[in-house]
């Protein structure tokens, strides 16, 4: 009797820690649902109700998706993963806060299909402090008061932008690295529109940053549409087929820098371009023109390779 009872024991703690470890596991692809609790497994059949509450609980390199539309909240983000919410509407709206950070070493971290909404109050909506890639792919981003995204590498890190409307915040896209360690930042059909500054490139604290800005619109800020700005260190943008249009201040303007802009629109600024102390130069086929202020364009006229 007694072995028997032992082996009942021993089976039922066996199971209890079977269950366990299954509900500790963590799963390559995890949902959310609006009417999902942050108490499930975060399985198709039980989504959870939250991105915080499904982070813990997808693996490292996995995927969280949106089963419908809902508001799933802010989320830290520290390890590679993807947020994709392509077909359904996964909003963050936020108060007084960032959106979506990520603090990653070397990881890579995708960010698809999402609507960051910060209220006017918002600090950043994707602020970005880690190393390694980051990709952001049709989003819509507004109401910040920093950046709708805010690109400040702690370490080697990349970023890729494409199809994102960026609005009504303190700068559509802004990046100052916080170390000497390389950045690059690839940016394709871009809509930057409404904010105070348009796209602001920065460095301070050495290094280099490579960045090229293509096939974008760049329209009605505030202030500068796109600026680099190299206090310390090495920025080389180069601005392809792009709008840039109807800034209050300067459209383009090169602050220690290299800039190279060909095949684009620069109108209706209160300055056309401007350059201190760096090298602006032009491939002959932009339409500079009907801004306030063209004046004697700083261009540097280089023939097509």
């Amino acid at each position: 009797m007694k072995l028997k009872a032992l082996a009942c024991a021993v089976g039922a703690a066996l199971a209890l820690a079977l269950q366990v470890g299954a509900a500790n596991a963590q799963a390559s692809r995890t949902w959310v649902s609006g009417v999902g609790d942050d108490a499930n497994p975060c399985s198709r059949t039980a989504p959870c109700k939250t991105f915080a509450g499904a982070i813990s609980k997808t693996a490292t390199d996995g995927e969280i998706n949106c089963l419908d539309p809902g508001g799933y909240g802010a989320v830290t983000i520290t390890k590679g993963m993807t947020i994709n919410c392509e077909n359904t509407l996964g909003s963050v709206l936020v108060s007084g806060t960032n959106g979506i950070i990520v603090n990653t070493v070397g990881a890579i971290v995708t960010l698809k299909g999402l609507e960051l909404e910060g209220l006017n109050t918002g600090i950043n909506g994707i602020q970005y402090i880690g190393s390694g890639i980051l990709h952001v792919h049709k989003v819509q981003i507004r109401k910040f008061t920093q950046g709708a995204i805010n690109f400040s590498p702690n370490g080697a890190a990349e970023m890729y932008v494409s199809e994102a409307y960026l609005t009504d915040s303190g700068t559509g896209i802004v990046s100052t690295p916080s170390t000497s360690s390389a950045a690059t930042m690839t940016m394709h059909n871009l809509r930057v529109e409404n904010n105070t500054n348009g796209v602001t490139i920065g460095r301070t604290a050495g290094g280099t940053t490579k960045a090229a800005l293509t096939e974008s619109v760049v329209s009605g800020n505030g202030n500068n549409g796109v600026t680099t700005s190299a206090t310390s260190g090495t920025i080389t943008l180069m601005l392809q087929t792009d709008v840039i249009s109807s800034n209050g201040g300067i459209g383009v303007s090169n602050n220690n820098g290299t800039t190279k802009i060909g095949n684009s629109v620069v109108t209706g600024n209160g300055t056309a371009v401007a350059n201190t102390g760096g090298t602006f130069l032009s491939y002959k086929n932009n339409q500079i023109d009907d801004n306030t202020a063209n004046g004697a364009l700083p261009l540097t006229q280089v023939p097509f390779n």
